[in-house]
């Protein structure tokens, strides 16, 4: 049985919303004439699914059609909170962005099932008919959570894109998954390092039928994680914000590309 429960809270975001806000502007610079702050909302809900039970962040652009969504998946050891700014700076550009805390610890199997078991609720629910277009879906993920969102991509016969964030495989399933995702898939990648296991989403990348793979020079593994903390900057290395706006920018047009907007389609903060 699934269930839900709701919590709709602005002042959430508020701590992110400038950062995201400016970080936003130095990705993409192609809204000059945007506000620059069009305050997405967040909601939080609680799902119950046959792969687990967990919290989603979703965060809501404020735009007058249904939009595009991407589904984000944190790290590993990781939660929602550490994919936060992500959410919210895909929100800034028009997209819903549904964080999730994956509820398996290393089963990857299961957080790709969770995955798409929350991709059919907010696709076909009733209460998301009016702000999501089931047309257009995204899959992302950093580190283990992309792997999981790579699972979950091969069962997605409609999906518009899968981007891996310095995606790591465990034990070949990866690259053995690969090659049944038929969509577009973008890869970015850091410098090999035990954080990524030394690269081993090559594997991932060779296999891959539509592949675009970007490596970011110099990049450790947590730059693409946003925001990081000083735990994984200790264990993977400093990040920059140079470096991440890299990440952030490459993703960005990805999914921008791929969910293209609708001719005509506006956001009430201001014309795309």
């Amino acid at each position: 049985m699934m269930r839900t429960v709701k919590r709709t809270h602005l002042a959430g975001v508020v701590a992110i919303t400038v950062s995201a806000a400016i970080a936003g502007c130095v990705v993409t610079g192609s809204h000059t004439n945007q506000p620059a702050v069009t305050r997405p909302t967040l909601e939080t809900i609680r799902v119950d699914f046959p792969a687990g039970d967990a919290d989603v962040d979703i965060y809501w652009p404020d735009t007058a059609a249904p939009a595009p969504l991407v589904i984000v998946a944190h790290g590993f050891l990781r939660n929602r909170h550490s994919m936060s700014a992500w959410g919210q700076h895909l929100a800034h550009e028009g997209l819903v962005a549904a964080v999730p805390d994956l509820p398996a610890w290393s089963d990857h199997a299961r957080n790709g099932r969770f995955i798409s078991d929350l991709r059919a609720y907010l696709c076909s629910g009733e209460s998301w008919k009016q702000r999501i277009d089931p047309s257009r879906v995204g899959l992302m993920g950093f580190s283990a959570g992309g792997l999981s969102s790579l699972l979950s991509a091969a069962e997605g016969n409609d999906l518009a894109i899968w981007v891996g964030l310095d995606p790591v495989d465990r034990d070949g399933i990866g690259a053995k998954t690969a090659s049944m995702v038929k969509c577009r898939a973008v890869v970015l990648t850091s410098e090999p390092s035990a954080c990524n296991a030394y690269g081993n989403a090559r594997g991932i990348i060779a296999a891959l039928l539509r592949c675009e793979h970007f490596s970011v020079a110099g990049a450790v593994h947590g730059d693409a994680e946003w925001p990081t903390d000083w735990i994984a900057q200790v264990v993977c290395g400093r990040s920059t914000e140079e470096r991440g706006n890299e990440f952030r920018r490459r993703a960005t047009t990805a999914l921008l590309e791929a969910l293209a907007m609708p001719p005509g389609t506006e956001t009430r903060g201001g014309a795309r």
